[in-house]
C-alpha cells in the first residue's frame, strides 16, 4: 500500500476509481465509467497505474456467449495489502488482520491487565507482531474504543472505560509499531465497515445503532461518515424515554440506557427475580423461554430501543437503520415491542424505516478499526 495508495501523486480521480472498484467491484470499465460519470477512456487512464502496481487485476470472463467484444471486469486484489484493526475495551484487546476488502484472516483476544497508557501501547504492539508473524507487513493500523476520538486526529480526548483524557494514542502506537496508526470512536468505526463492506453498501445515507454496555449511533449522510462538532455525534444513550423510569449509572432518570443497555436489563431482571448472579445471557435465555418478568423487562427495552431508532430517523431522514452491538440478540425476544414503538414514534409523513439486524461478534469492532485505517490511507480522512 505504501507504494501507491499513499503516493502524493495519486490523483483524486484514481482514488475515486479505486474506491468504486473496492466497494462495488468487479466492474467493467464501462460500468465503472457510468457509475463515476466518466468516459471509459478516462477510467482506462486512471486505472493503468493501479494495474501496474498490482492493486487492480482483471477478473476472468464468465459467460462468453454475449455478442460484441467482451469487457474484462476490473477488481481490487484483496491480497495486495493487509491491515490491522484493534478494539480496546475496559478489560480486553481484540485485534484482527484483514485484507483490502476487510475480510478477517486472523484474530486474537488479549486481556488488558492495566489501563496505563504505556502498558496498553505495549499490548497493541504485541498483538501486531503476533498477527504479522513472518507474513506480509501490514500497511496501516486502526484502533477503536468507546470514547471521544476521530480518525483525523491521533488523540483520544476522553475514554471513560479506560480513564483517559487527551492521550496521543495514535502517535504512541505509530512510534511503537512503525505503522501509520489512526484512532476512532468504536461505533463510527463499525459504521464505516457497514458503509463499505456491509448492509450500508449502495446507500448514501443510513444510521447504525448499537446496543450493549451502552447505546451508540453512527451516521453516514450523503456518502460521508459524520463526526460532528467536537467529535461527539451519535450520543443517543441518554435520550429521555420516560420521566418516571429507572435511573442509569449517570443518574439520569428514564433514559434509553436505563432501559436498554445490557447492564440495565441484567440489573432489572436479577433484582426483580432476586437472583443477583444472573448474567445478561441468562436473562436473555429466560426471556426466550417465556419467563414473565424477564419477558416484560426485555419488552420495555425493545420499546425504548424502538423509540431511539425512530428519533434518529426523524432527525436525520435516513431510511435504513442497522442494529448491532454485543446485546443485539435481545431483538429476538423484543422484536414486536421494538417494531410497535418504532411505528408509533416515527413521523407520520416519513417513509417507513428499514431495519437490518446484524449478528455481532467482538471481532466486528476490530474489523471496523481496520476499515478506518483503510479509509484514512486511501482518502486521507
Amino acid at each position: 500500500m505504501s507504494s501507491v495508495l499513499s503516493d502524493a501523486h495519486l490523483t483524486e480521480g484514481m482514488r475515486s476509481v479505486f474506491v468504486e472498484l473496492l466497494v462495488h467491484g468487479p466492474l467493467s470499465r464501462a460500468e465503472a465509467a457510468r457509475r463515476l460519470d466518466l468516459s471509459p477512456s478516462a477510467v482506462t487512464k486512471l486505472t493503468k497505474p493501479l494495474l501496474e502496481n498490482g492493486y487492480l487485476l482483471h477478473q476472468p470472463l464468465g459467460d462468453r456467449s454475449t455478442m460484441g467484444r467482451p469487457s474484462q471486469p476490473l477488481a481490487v486484489d484483496p491480497a495486495r495489502a493487509a491491515l490491522i484493526g484493534v478494539k480496546l475495551t475496559e478489560d480486553a484487546l481484540f485485534a484482527v488482520r484483514t485484507d483490502l476488502r476487510a475480510e478477517i484472516q486472523h484474530e486474537l483476544r488479549r486481556p488488558l491487565i492495566s489501563h496505563a497508557v504505556d502498558d496498553v501501547v505495549t499490548r497493541i504492539g504485541e498483538a501486531v507482531r503476533d498477527l504479522t508473524g513472518s507474513g506480509q507487513p501490514p500497511a496501516a493500523l486502526g484502533i477503536s474504543l468507546a470514547g471521544t476520538a476521530s480518525g483525523g486526529d491521533p488523540v483520544v480526548l476522553t475514554s471513560p472505560f479506560l480513564g483517559w483524557r487527551n492521550v496521543p494514542l495514535g502517535d504512541l502506537v505509530a512510534a511503537a509499531t512503525g505503522l501509520p496508526a489512526v484512532v476512532e470512536n468504536d461505533v463510527r468505526a463499525l459504521t464505516a465497515a457497514q458503509q463499505w463492506f456491509g448492509a450500508g453498501v449502495g446507500r448514501s445515507s443510513f444510521a447504525l445503532v448499537t446496543v450493549g454496555a451502552g447505546l451508540g449511533c453512527g451516521l453516514v449522510i450523503g456518502d460521508r461518515l459524520v463526526s460532528g462538532a467536537g467529535r461527539g455525534t451519535g450520543l443517543v444513550g441518554h435520550l429521555p424515554i420516560h420521566d418516571n423510569g429507572p435511573l442509569c449509572e449517570m443518574g439520569h432518570r428514564g433514559c434509553a440506557r436505563a432501559y436498554a443497555s445490557s447492564a440495565a436489563i441484567r440489573r432489572a431482571v436479577a433484582s426483580t427475580l432476586d437472583r443477583p448472579g444472573l448474567t445478561f445471557e441468562a436473562c436473555l435465555a429466560l426471556a426466550g423461554e417465556g419467563q414473565p418478568v424477564a419477558r416484560r423487562i426485555f419488552e420495555e427495552a425493545g420499546r425504548a430501543l424502538g423509540q431511539v431508532v425512530a428519533t434518529v430517523a426523524n432527525i436525520t431522514g435516513v431510511q435504513l437503520v442497522i442494529l448491532s452491538g454485543e446485546a443485539v440478540a435481545m431483538y429476538d425476544v423484543c422484536a414486536e415491542a421494538f417494531d410497535a414503538a418504532l411505528t408509533a414514534h416515527t413521523h407520520w409523513t416519513s417513509t417507513p424505516v428499514e431495519v437490518v439486524v446484524k449478528p455481532f461478534t467482538f471481532s466486528e469492532w476490530a474489523r471496523g478499526a481496520a476499515v478506518i485505517a483503510l479509509q484514512h490511507r486511501i482518502l486521507g480522512r
